[in-house]
């Protein structure tokens, strides 16, 4: 990878900083913002929802952000390699880009492909994330069919260094710094990842195979700051990664150079009679750049948010306006035809109600959205839940929801083969979503729940005729149950959670790709005074690919740590430990058996 400005830069802000920070850590409460779009308590929040924290990520000693999601209930994760591979990321059997990501609050996806790219999403940067299952378009627009997931970067108030080494010649290094006093918050971290890997592909990839090592490099800079006013408080988030990832093609050895970029700006306090209030500025950029195709991609995203919600006895109101303009290009050199550059523009009003009622608590939301390409819509959700005498709960819930085609399918230029013909006229896909669920808070170390959901999605966009040509003419119906048992009892720690689904292409009549129809996870940990030891076992069924048959599998994950003192902590790590061969995309390869180490120091 070339020299990046990006982390000389950021290692010179990080030392001219004071090497004092305050003593006391701030502590995240049991709230969660991204159901609904404002602050609530995990259990007046009706939809199922999953909080991973940096104890969390700590504890899994996780490598990226795969590590965190395959672990969870209705995710299925399709990665072509190792660390840096394309990922996709299906919740609920939906499709890839039906799962609406989040940094900071900030749609983070590409408009060009209106996908996220999570392979150079470092887990480093990670704080916070926070899992909404279920349709919720009428609360955040497009693409939130299959759930949201919201990552919250890192706030640091103290100084940290922390390195991790192992297989495949990886070293991951980051270093962060911050401090908390009366008038506000600041922090930054700084990340480097770099790894040799393996070969991503084997020789069922008659198209791209090559036995060589696909090697992997990221820079990333994470800067959070806040300033207390006497009228409210100023927020600013900024994250930026920088990657070089290499890659199998079909003629000789690929590369690409790809960037993200996340920054919102906002304003938080009240007004109008004691409505709390938001008023944010957010921009996101993505490129990416491969030299064996003569290609560069570039899509931003610009967004003004004004949020507002208010909680009168038991009810809670919000409200939201959100503008948001998108645009997209194509450079190729060699053939200047595909070159394209366009946008466009959405217009975003939603309002939501929640209210308690006895042991009741109802719930409804509306949105509509104006947009100058495909049109109007309008989506909207109404839940129900009962609250028994044992603090247990049952819910049913129905939403309709929509995802929007990305600028490349609405828009790309069809030349000889070398890409597909945009449409145009492509319409929205669009989706019922019902939910039924039950929720048992055993005792205080006991919980369960269940999670049943049906989904009927329809205008489903496929590539047909020999210009590939998206049209809306697929629909596919899913169906599944959720289960997930939490038991903390002293310092023993045990999460079991299961996945049944029926993801089918109801056009064809054969099953979704890429979505196995079970998956178990098994997770336990044991603490001690200052040594844990942990596993994680992940199973999976049977999936299909194309043309194929994929084998079901089952994982196994070994993890220690050891706290020398106050500051020095280490930790090891043994990836799938019975180096099991296995695929989830035919002609990928996964993982070997693989082992990392830990050190890191805290302030």
């Amino acid at each position: 990878m070339k020299t990046s400005k990006l982390l000389s830069l950021s290692t010179a802000l990080l030392f001219t900083l004071n090497s004092h920070a305050d003593e006391d850590k701030t502590q995240l409460d049991d709230t969660i913002v991204t159901a609904s779009r404002y602050e609530q308590s995990q259990n007046d929040i009706i939809p199922s929802v999953t909080v991973i924290d940096r104890e969390d990520i700590l504890n899994l000693q996780a490598n990226s952000i795969v590590d965190l999601l395959v672990l969870q209930q209705g995710i299925d994760v399709a990665r072509s390699g190792g660390n840096g591979t394309q990922t996709s990321v299906f919740m609920r059997g939906t499709n890839s880009n039906h799962a609406l990501v989040l940094i900071d609050g900030v749609r983070a996806s590409s408009s060009f492909t209106g996908s996220f790219a999570w392979e150079n999403l470092p887990v480093s940067q990670i704080e916070r994330v926070e899992i909404v299952r279920g349709t919720r378009v009428s609360y955040y627009g497009s693409d939130a069919i299959g759930g949201v997931i919201n990552i919250i970067t890192r706030k640091q108030d103290n100084m940290y260094i922390r390195y991790t080494g192992g297989s495949f010649d990886s070293h991951d290094f980051d270093i962060g710094y911050g401090n908390s006093t009366d008038k506000g918050q600041y922090s930054i971290v700084i990340g480097s990842q770099k790894t040799d890997g393996f070969s991503a592909t084997n020789a069922n990839n008659a198209f791209s195979y090559n036995p060589d090592n696909d090697g992997y490099e990221n820079l990333s800079l994470n800067l959070n700051g806040s300033l207390n006013m006497a009228n409210g408080k100023i927020n600013f988030n900024y994250l930026e990664t920088k990657s070089d990832i290499d890659f199998d093609s079909f003629y000789e050895v690929g590369n690409s150079d790809s960037s993200q970029r996340v920054i919102k700006l906002a304003w938080q306090g009240q007004i109008l009679n004691g409505w709390n209030t938001e008023v944010a500025l957010s921009h996101n950029k993505n490129s990416l750049t491969t030299k064996v195709f003569s290609n560069g991609f570039n899509s931003d995203r610009n967004t003004f948010d004004i949020l507002l919600n208010k909680r009168i006895d038991t009810n809670h109101i919000g409200l939201g306006v959100s503008y948001r303009q998108e645009n997209s290009e194509l450079q190729n050199k060699l053939v200047t035809a595909l070159n394209y550059s366009n946008s466009r523009n959405n217009l975003g009003i939603f309002a939501n109600w929640q209210g308690s009622f006895a042991n009741n608590i109802f719930s409804v939301s509306g949105r509509y959205d104006d947009n100058n390409v495909y049109g109007a819509d309008t989506s909207a959700d109404v839940s129900w839940a009962y609250k028994f005498s044992n603090s247990s709960l049952v819910n049913l819930s129905v939403g309709s929801a929509f995802h929007a085609p990305s600028l490349n399918e609405l828009f790309s230029p069809y030349v000889n083969f070398q890409s597909f013909e945009g449409n145009p006229d492509l319409k929205p896909e669009e989706s019922l979503n019902y939910e039924i669920a039950y929720k048992l808070p055993i005792n205080e170390s006991h919980s369960i729940a269940f999670n049943a959901f049906y989904y009927k999605i329809d205008n489903l966009i496929d590539y047909q005729g020999s210009t590939f040509k998206p049209v809306n003419v697929n629909k596919s119906t899913i169906k599944g149950l959720e289960v997930n048992y939490n038991l903390t009892v002293d310092d023993l720690k045990i999460n079991i959670n299961a996945t049944h689904q029926d993801a089918n292409n109801d056009q064809t009549d054969t099953p979704l790709l890429r979505r196995p129809d079970n998956k178990i996870n098994f997770s336990v940990d044991k603490f001690y005074n200052k040594f844990s030891i942990g596993s994680s076992v992940r199973y999976a069924s049977k999936n299909y690919d194309f043309g194929t048959e994929l084998d079901g599998y089952t994982v196994i994950d070994l993890r220690a740590a050891y706290k020398l003192d106050d500051n020095w902590r280490m930790a090891l790590k043994v990836e799938n430990a019975t180096d099991k061969e296995y695929q989830v995309i035919n002609g990928y390869n996964t993982s070997p058996a693989a082992g990392y180490l830990t050190i890191e120091w805290n302030q």
